[in-house]
């Protein structure tokens, strides 16, 4: 038995049946050790891991859950104070179109302000991580346009700008070169 067919065993049906249509391997292996990091997060909690109408990974109140995965890495997060999201990126190349269907303006001149290549990169996925992280925490997923979520990148950790800055919290780190990982946590009100 393999590390998929180990990890796939742990999965309810449904999840099952949802990692089984993948068609990379390697997102059926991150998807369903995604999903035993929550299932183990939650253990003992009384709070049962499923999905919600929207797809998303839910528990019961007051737990909230979030996981991602990119390039090999998977992230799991848990938070008893209010909704939490999370994102994990391995900073690769993107192409500029891409870049501006998903920055808004002033992120955009921050991205430029180097030259194009590994730092320009590892600027977008610093900007993208926490506007995922956000749209994950708040349910709005890709649904919403993510140039709607303002961000400021330029201090040492990363802000959400505007009305949502006092709402939300947002943690970043780097576990590896080229790897980043932000956390976006509600602050209780």
């Amino acid at each position: 038995m393999d590390a998929l067919d180990a990890l796939v065993r742990r999965l309810p049906t449904v999840e099952r049946s949802r990692v089984a249509a993948l068609l990379r391997r390697e997102d059926r292996l991150a998807s369903a050790l995604g999903w035993v990091l929550m299932q183990d997060l939650t253990a003992g909690r009384g709070a049962p891991l499923r999905r919600g109408p929207d797809g998303r990974p839910r528990t019961d109140p007051p737990l909230d859950v979030s996981m991602s995965h990119s390039g090999g890495w998977v992230a799991a997060a848990l938070s008893a104070a209010g909704r939490v999201g999370i994102d994990l990126e391995t900073v690769r190349p993107v192409s500029p179109s891409l870049v501006r269907r998903c920055l808004s303006p002033p992120e955009l001149s921050w991205v430029d302000e180097v030259p194009a290549g590994p730092a320009w990169h590892h600027r977008f996925f610093r900007l993208w991580t926490a506007k995922e992280a956000f749209l994950k925490a708040t349910g709005a997923g890709l649904g919403q346009d993510p140039r709607t979520v303002g961000v400021d990148c330029s201090g040492a950790a990363p802000a959400l700008l505007g009305e949502l800055a006092g709402s939300w919290t947002l943690t970043s780190t780097s576990p590896a070169r080229d790897v980043l990982v932000t956390v976006c946590t509600e602050r209780p009100a």
